[in-house]
C-alpha cells in the first residue's frame, strides 16, 4: 500500500467523513457528560473509546519516530480510562490530546518514504509500517463506528453531520 493510500484512509478515519463518520467528526461537541454515559450493558463510553484510540494512536507514534515505547498498562483494558466524574475541562483536555496524537501522526506519514512504509515495524512486531498502518487505520474507524453508535443511544447525534 502506498503513503498516498494510507493519507487518504487515515483522513478518512480521523476527520474527514468518507462512507462513514470519522473518530473527530463522531465527537464533535460531545459534552464530558455525554463523553462519560455508557448504556446499560455497554462495555465502554464515548471517553473511554477516545482514551483507548488516544493511547494506540501515540504509542505507534512514538515507535514510527524510532523511539522505543514501552506500554505503560499490564491489560488492554487499562487503555480505556473512564471519564466518570471528570470535568468539562478534562474532557476538552482529553480530546486536544487526541488531536495532537493523531496531527502529528498524519504529519509523519505525509513526511514518510516508501522506504519506511516498507520497514519491518520493530524485530518482535514483523509487520511493514504500511501494513501495521492499514490496521491501526481500521481500529480506528472500528471505535470510531461504537463511538457514532453511542451518540445515537444516547440521542445527541446530528444526522446532518453524517451517515444517518
Amino acid at each position: 500500500m502506498n503513503r498516498e493510500t494510507l493519507l487518504e484512509q487515515f483522513t478518512e478515519c480521523y476527520d474527514e467523513n468518507g462512507w462513514f463518520v470519522a473518530v473527530r467528526n463522531a465527537i464533535e461537541g460531545v459534552t464530558a457528560e455525554q463523553a462519560a454515559w455508557k448504556p446499560d450493558g455497554s462495555d465502554n463510553s464515548i471517553w473511554e473509546c477516545l482514551s483507548h484510540l488516544t493511547y494506540y494512536n501515540y504509542a505507534y507514534v512514538q515507535r514510527f519516530k524510532g523511539i522505543d515505547y514501552e506500554y505503560d498498562v499490564a491489560d488492554n483494558d487499562e487503555t480505556f480510562e473512564s471519564g466518570e466524574d471528570a470535568s468539562e475541562a478534562d474532557w476538552q483536555a482529553e480530546v486536544a490530546k487526541f488531536d495532537a496524537t493523531m496531527n502529528e501522526f498524519r504529519e509523519l506519514l505525509a513526511a514518510a518514504d516508501d522506504a519506511k512504509l516498507d520497514t519491518q515495524v520493530s524485530a518482535t512486531n514483523t509487520s511493514s509500517w504500511a501494513s501495521l498502518i492499514a490496521r491501526i487505520n481500521a481500529h480506528n474507524a472500528y471505535h470510531g463506528g461504537q463511538i457514532l453508535l453511542l451518540r445515537k443511544l444516547q440521542g445527541s447525534w446530528n444526522p446532518e453531520k453524517g451517515v444517518s
